[in-house]
């Protein structure tokens, strides 16, 4: 449970490196990389990955040598895809109530420590600071803002550097973010707080610096926006690769 909603997690702020979209297809790559870590009691080492990705009005989608992630807005689904296992596997956006569900088959006492789980799951809090400082990054004019961001597996301070030179959306970047927000357990009731204060970042965000305190540890991450261009995206994007095996949620 801790490690998919890790991985959920992850997912969520390299989306978020995204404050805006214009309005024809939008194909981003960005440079992440991630501090090593231990998850589940195994130590992670540090990574760094270009990420591809394509953003359309009828989804969204990043692939990386490891992964993919492809998010469904009509079908209210998001597929991960293992790359290296080969195996894909589907959730519905709406995970909270699908967990809700779940919990009925359980007996008394499992119940009750998943209940008291998702309380502690749904407490989130969100806010983003203008600081007014400015620099060009890579060509861009860039404006500083800092996003803190208190969850149940920690807090995340944010360093972001975003620029209004590149053309953009909210209202899509709007129904992209809040699909994401529902789609991680407990943070549905959270999505409105979270659009709010999104919105104080003016423009495209080109690089994020994150500091997290999870379970204890203490990482740190960068997304770096390397290219940001509108297009076509190529046709059957969100097909999930021919002879990959379907995983259970669960597994």
């Amino acid at each position: 449970m801790k490690k998919r909603t890790l991985n959920c997690i992850g997912i969520l702020f390299s989306l978020l490196i995204v404050t805006g979209l214009a309005q024809a297809d939008v194909y981003m790559k960005q440079k992440q990389h991630s501090d090593g870590m231990k998850v589940m009691g195994k130590q992670q080492p540090a990574e760094d990955v270009i990420a591809n990705i394509w953003i359309t009005d009828k989804g969204f989608r990043s692939d990386n040598p490891k992964n993919s992630m492809i998010m469904l807005l009509d079908k209210k689904t998001m597929i991960m895809i293992d790359h290296k296992e080969k195996t894909y596997t589907e959730m519905p956006l709406d995970m909270g109530d699908m967990m809700s569900k779940k919990s009925k088959d359980m007996d008394a006492e499992d119940r009750a420590a998943f209940q008291k789980m998702m309380q502690g799951m749904m407490k989130m809090e969100v806010s983003v600071q203008p600081t007014g400082e400015k620099k060009k990054i890579k060509g861009w004019n860039c404006k500083k803002y800092i996003m803190t961001l208190e969850t149940f597996m920690g807090p995340t301070t944010n360093e972001i550097w975003a620029t209004e030179d590149l053309k953009i959306d909210m209202d899509l970047y709007a129904k992209f973010n809040s699909s994401m927000m529902a789609a991680m357990p407990g943070m549905k009731n959270a999505a409105d707080q979270m659009m709010k204060e999104m919105k104080k970042i003016k423009g495209v965000q080109v690089l994020n610096i994150s500091t997290m305190n999870i379970m204890n540890q203490t990482t740190k991450s960068t997304t770096e926006l390397l290219d940001f261009k509108k297009g076509k995206a190529p046709s059957g994007i969100f097909k999930v690769p021919s002879g990959y095996k379907k995983k259970s949620i669960t597994e």
